[in-house]
């Protein structure tokens, strides 16, 4: 069977784009214990041959090519429906941990801006009381000034 591996790895371009010629082959898995899939080629090599690759070509760069009898794709194939409700569930867990992950952010941010903002309000709290101090500083100044003025008009001492 001709399947150069440089003509399947390299023209990643030359499989249907359509996610229709994609069939899950639950039964044999790749080299990383994953399901793989089967697409049809489009090479001028290996036009119309099927082909077995990981679901996760990227990491595991796991082919194979296939023989037209061996492999037979059943659409209601309970093992391909097994595996499509597990890779579905393993997505769903992704995006809970993914939108857990960004709300403990969300918790974190809020705990900064909780931080300063306790921080602004200590800021202003004191300098409230600094001005109150002054100002009572000020009036009892000018209470004695007054108080010494009359004193000394009235001549009191």
């Amino acid at each position: 069977m001709a399947f150069p591996r440089s003509t399947i790895a390299s023209s990643s371009g030359s499989f249907a784009s359509s996610k229709r010629n994609v069939k899950l082959q639950a039964d044999h898995p790749c080299k990383c214990d994953m399901p793989s899939r089967m697409k049809i080629s489009r090479t001028p090599y290996n036009s119309g041959k099927k082909i077995k690759f990981s679901s996760r070509t990227p990491k595991c760069n796991f082919w194979e090519g296939l023989e037209e009898d061996n492999y037979a794709i059943e659409k209601n194939n309970d093992l391909g429906q097994i595996y499509n409700l597990t890779l579905k569930l393993g997505n769903l867990e992704n995006e809970i941990s993914i939108c857990r992950k960004k709300l403990e952010e969300k918790k974190n941010s809020d705990l900064v801006f909780r931080q300063e903002l306790d921080k602004v309000k200590w800021k202003l709290f004191t300098h409230k009381v600094a001005l109150f101090v002054l100002f009572f500083l000020y009036v009892k100044d000018v209470v004695l000034k007054v108080g010494c003025v009359l004193c000394i008009l009235f001549d009191v001492f």
